[in-house]
């Protein structure tokens, strides 16, 4: 199999072509095992089916070309692994084991946790809800009389964590009683309380807890300056490095609910990756996808011939999936994105976001804030690995 791979250099368009390798046939768990030890090491790879999205006998895992040396050497190593290592891999596999529900205590956190139930129903995932409550301490004001500040502290400390885990059990019996009445009650989901600031303390987290997602909503009890999303969520998706689900208000409430999701392309490298985590994702949901991607003014050669390349390798690796791709001319992508929702019924959102300099940050509007903000769809961010 070949991948076309298209760069500009001083004006001109150069097409490259990349031959894809098998590297092995495995069992489709020992192939996601594999898959996340080669991505950890910065190898693109990819699960090939020729039956089914989510097969049950042997699959083949293949890699470009050009790691294909690497990548041997990676997987040799890794079949004489065993024991804590082995462990270590299979707990990072993308395929949902574990979710974790960043949560305030207002009703669209609420909506975020049902949100996540429903998904770790599918995949007998554990759901982790984590909030984290203000420390006073961080924030110190001076005191003429120390010893009279340091009481008023821990009194006030002792305040706010005693509420927190109040409003945490609340929330947790809120939960169980929602589970039973929807069948729901094998699901296991666990609380966690941290003091400190909101967005250090949640990413500080996702890497000792390592989620398959994040699942939030877009603003909770506070208010900011942000159009749709609020400060903590903006930040968290922004620095994340696992992917991110944010919930708009009042928008869905299970993962039954969503039927379409539109995954806006930039036709990158990156899309490859993010496309086969959507897909392993959302394949239980039999949720259609829809790729599309948004010709500036006018349809450029090379984006038909991008697009297709991506559709040709999708439906040679995920036989049966229901996914179509499109090229839209528009004057304005998030007009452009708005018209397709609203033509298509669409549900919620995909995108792969990259990281930015300062510079690019000042100078250059982020086209992912952009869709988030104007949409107002639940939006699921990957991450691209740069």
């Amino acid at each position: 199999m070949w991948l076309n791979v298209f760069f500009l250099k001083g004006g001109n368009m150069k097409l490259i072509k990349e031959r894809i390798i098998t590297v092995g046939h495995f069992t489709w768990s020992r192939a996601l095992l594999m898959q996340i030890i080669l991505q950890d090491s910065g190898i693109d790879c990819f699960v090939v089916s020729k039956d089914t999205v989510i097969p049950r006998g042997y699959v083949d895992l293949r890699v470009k070309e050009a790691d294909l040396e690497k990548a041997l050497k990676i997987i040799d190593v890794a079949s004489q692994e065993a024991g804590s290592a082995k462990e270590k891999a299979v707990n990072k596999i993308q395929v949902v084991r574990r979710i974790m529900v960043p949560v305030d205590f207002s009703d669209i956190s609420f909506d975020a946790c049902r949100f996540a139930i429903s998904l770790a129903a599918k995949f007998k995932a554990e759901v982790k809800l984590v909030h984290v409550f203000y420390n006073p301490a961080i924030d110190v004001s001076p005191y003429a009389d120390h010893y009279s500040y340091q009481v008023k502290l821990v009194d006030s400390l002792r305040e706010i964590e005693k509420s927190a885990r109040e409003n945490m059990l609340k929330l947790e019996h809120k939960l169980k009683v929602w589970c039973i009445k929807e069948n729901l009650s094998q699901i296991r989901f666990t609380a966690k309380l941290i003091n400190g600031f909101s967005t250090d303390e949640i990413l500080e987290y996702c890497k000792v807890y390592k989620p398959a997602i994040i699942i939030m909503g877009t603003r909770g009890l506070t208010r900011d300056n942000f159009k749709a999303f609020g400060r903590v969520a903006s930040k968290v998706i922004e620095h994340s490095t696992v992917p991110v689900l944010a919930l708009p208000s009042g928008t869905v409430k299970t993962i039954g609910e969503i039927k379409s999701v539109l995954y806006a392309t930039d036709l990158d490298p990156s899309d490859f990756s993010s496309l086969n985590r959507l897909i392993q994702m959302l394949a239980p949901f039999k949720i259609k996808i829809h790729c599309v991607h948004i010709c500036f003014v006018e349809k450029k050669p090379w984006d038909s011939v991008k697009l297709d390349e991506l559709k040709l390798h999708l439906k040679n690796e995920y036989k049966g999936i229901d996914i179509s791709f499109n090229n839209i001319i528009s004057d304005n992508i998030i007009n452009g994105l708005e018209t397709y929702i609203r033509d298509n019924n669409i549900d919620a959102l995909a995108v792969t976001a990259h990281r930015r300099t300062l510079l690019e940050k000042i100078f250059i509007p982020s086209v992912s804030r952009k869709i988030y903000s104007e949409t107002g769809k639940p939006l699921l961010v990957f991450h691209a690995r740069e």
